[in-house]
């Protein structure tokens, strides 16, 4: 049974690849888009809100591992209006993920709320970080977001699975 749900942020939450490279502070064109100050748009992707309300709903923590800057992660986090969702989110300008994921399994269990590897479904897109997740962290479940599921709400479809 999932009972941690961690998202990579670029081309998995919204359609950019690299949200570093933009720059904040972002004004709000419609519910899912925005844009940073040279006039380059970010769109979050549909049914992204609803799925982490359904999964927060279900008891399920939800979270982040992102290689980015944290500033532009955050502020657009909070300016789609889904900040509130993800527990102890880890957004740091590397790419070890694993490495995050450890420090976010530590956080909640120093909380009472140890998760097993197993309880884990990582949501990302791309491939390059799961045999090292894997390796350091134990038998995560992998989705990549564009070949495993192609919209934000199949996530949802796969935790029926189990």
């Amino acid at each position: 049974m999932i009972r941690l749900v961690v998202f990579d942020a670029d081309g998995t939450l919204w359609d950019r690849s690299d949200i570093s490279s933009l720059n904040p502070p972002f004004s709000k064109l419609e519910e899912n888009l925005l844009v940073d100050q040279n006039g380059v748009t970010i769109r979050l992707f549909s049914g992204t809100k609803e799925v982490l309300k359904e999964l927060t709903a279900r008891g399920i923590v939800v979270s982040m591992a992102s290689w980015n800057r944290p500033e532009p992660v955050f502020e657009a986090l909070r300016r789609f209006g889904i900040k509130e969702f993800f527990t102890h989110p880890k957004v740091e300008y590397h790419p070890n993920k694993h490495e995050m994921i450890k420090r976010l399994l530590a956080d909640l269990a120093a909380e009472g709320r140890a998760v097993r590897p197993e309880e884990v479904l990582y949501v990302d897109d791309s491939i390059r970080h799961i045999e090292k997740v894997r390796k350091e962290i134990g038998p995560v479940r992998f989705l990549r977001f564009g070949v495993d599921i192609t919209r934000m709400p199949d996530v949802l479809r796969h935790l029926q699975d189990d």
